[in-house]
């Protein structure tokens, strides 16, 4: 099975993020709200999870919309509860 460009991106997005809010860049970013607790009169630790998570629900949503598989994945659910086959 062959993953489509849109799929390839979004799967990248969902790493990058889960690599960018765990240890060690936690500890990097950190490091630096030590220095600068303040950005923009915002928590700059706060300010950075929010981004990174801004943009894991906007991957989610473009790849609901754009995926074809994806698509009607609410009628394959269904499918594969009643026990029919699902292509």
């Amino acid at each position: 099975m062959s993953l489509s460009l849109g799929e390839k991106i979004f799967y990248i997005i969902i790493i990058l993020a889960i690599i960018l809010s765990n240890p060690p860049i936690l500890n990097i970013v950190n490091e630096y709200c030590k220095t600068h607790p303040l950005t923009l009169g915002f928590p700059t630790f706060w300010l950075y999870l929010e981004i990174v998570w801004t943009i894991v629900i906007v991957a989610f949503a473009i790849a609901a919309i754009k995926i074809e598989k994806w698509r009607n994945i609410e009628e394959k659910i269904e499918k594969i509860l009643s026990g029919k086959e699902v292509q």
